[in-house]
């Protein structure tokens, strides 16, 4: 069977003649093999668990055992660069661009795109007011909450209430 560009047009002459995509069913095969494995792993360690708190009273075992927790074994939630800049700015209020660059490999444009989003995409008591002085290259949280601060001249959010629709 030729291959064609289109995947619509190969599985439709593929449906046509009779003939089965070989690759297609080794790939989907394999896809059920590592879904049943992926979920025979998590029923172990969640058995494991179950086990460790039932017959230990060992704290750091435990701790050892939520370490191989499914969410973490298999993906999990990942930590974005957004809430990583949030915590570094509620701990110190001020960073310079060079050490942003070395702990976070983060440039001008990310955090550009950073900042905004800690204005735009955050519930308006959580917001972060960052500024940049392209000159000296710091980075300062000016306020935090709803509100901007007086002289700010930054991304201001949108306010959907206001608007006449």
């Amino acid at each position: 069977m030729a291959r064609k560009k289109n995947q619509n047009q190969v599985q439709e002459t593929s449906e046509v003649t009779g003939v089965v995509d070989a690759r297609a069913t080794k790939k989907a095969e394999r896809k059920e093999k590592n879904i049943v494995k992926r979920t025979l792993k998590k029923d172990a360690v969640k058995k494991l668990i179950a086990f460790v708190k039932g017959n230990s009273e060992d704290n750091e075992l435990l701790l050892a055992c939520k370490l191989l927790t499914p969410g973490q074994r298999f993906g999990g939630t990942r930590t974005g660069a957004g809430s990583i800049i949030e915590e570094a700015f509620l701990e110190v209020d001020s960073w310079d661009e060079d050490t942003i660059w070395k702990q976070y490999k983060l440039g001008r444009a990310e955090m550009r795109k950073i900042c905004v989003n800690l204005i735009k995409k955050k519930a308006p008591a959580d917001r972060l007011w960052i500024s940049f002085v392209s000159e000296t290259g710091i980075y300062t949280l000016e306020a935090t909450g709803p509100d901007a601060p007086a002289d700010w001249i930054g991304y201001q959010p949108i306010d959907m209430e206001e608007m006449d629709i």
